[in-house]
């Protein structure tokens, strides 16, 4: 398969494709797509590590949501997933405060992050970023996953589904923290300033499938081959060529995450 795309943050292990799982692999071969399937949990990480196994075109992304914490931990059971071949990055971790009751909440989260920036800086893995934020404290989550990441000035990290500010951004970039976008962009103009204004090296692209498709799927499962729908956007909003685009994304995505060409 001639890679085409690369789309860096996508959960086909979940029972949305449970029906047509393999179909749904197979149109991503056919359209030259390469997968990045993110664990969510010890259960779902297994899962995406199998079918990275599995299959030349999909990779694996290994962690515990930050709303998981209540799942458990398996420092030996991560650490065996984090090691496997196709294992690309450590997540998806962070801060998440959209529907946070307390600060004892908070706290786990925090405690649960800082397991995998270190399980992250001893497999020599980049961080994949899960930061949301709740409706009363916009950027809140974004400022916080920063200040814990000031201590691990070697780990590295990749933002997915940024949906901050430019000034939060610039702050992200500076890190040299990269950042990603899905099919929202599509149908919202809210992260126009961000995509025009970052460098190009820094972008990436993502479905976060089966969420959020893009138009004209909206309303629809998303898959990973809709990524073709948020590159083409990306090079609107950036006033490029589209394949000049899709070019730059790929080759961030492979350098991001130590893809061979």
């Amino acid at each position: 398969m001639e890679p085409k795309y690369f789309d860096i943050h996508a959960h086909l292990n979940f029972k949305d494709y449970d029906a047509d799982r393999e179909a749904v692999i197979t149109r991503c071969r056919e359209q030259g797509v390469l997968v990045n399937n993110v664990g969510t949990s010890l259960q779902k990480s297994e899962e995406v590590v199998a079918l990275a196994e599995a299959h030349d075109h999909l990779y694996a992304t290994v962690g515990v949501h930050p709303t998981e914490w209540t799942e458990g931990f398996s420092e030996v059971k991560l650490r065996e997933l984090a090691q496997h071949r196709k294992t690309i990055a450590i997540g998806e971790c962070g801060m998440d405060y959209f529907r946070i009751t307390s600060e004892s909440e908070k706290s786990k989260q925090k405690e649960l992050f800082e397991k995998h920036i270190a399980l992250a800086e001893e497999m020599g893995k980049p961080l994949m970023l899960h930061i949301r934020d709740s409706r009363e404290a916009l950027g809140a989550a974004y400022l916080d996953v920063l200040e814990i990441l000031k201590v691990h000035s070697q780990v590295r990290a990749h933002a997915h589904f940024f949906a901050a500010s430019w000034e939060v951004a610039e702050q992200f970039l500076e890190r040299g923290i990269t950042l990603s976008f899905t099919g929202v962009i599509t149908f919202a103009r809210s992260y126009d300033e961000v995509i025009k204004n970052m460098p190009l090296e820094m972008l990436m692209a993502e479905t976060d499938a089966p969420f959020v498709a893009p138009v004209p799927y909206r309303g629809k499962r998303a898959e990973p081959f809709h990524v073709r729908e948020v590159v083409a956007q990306l090079a609107v909003i950036r006033g490029l060529r589209e394949e000049e685009l899709r070019r730059a994304v790929l080759d961030n995505a492979r350098r991001g995450f130590a893809i061979p060409a």
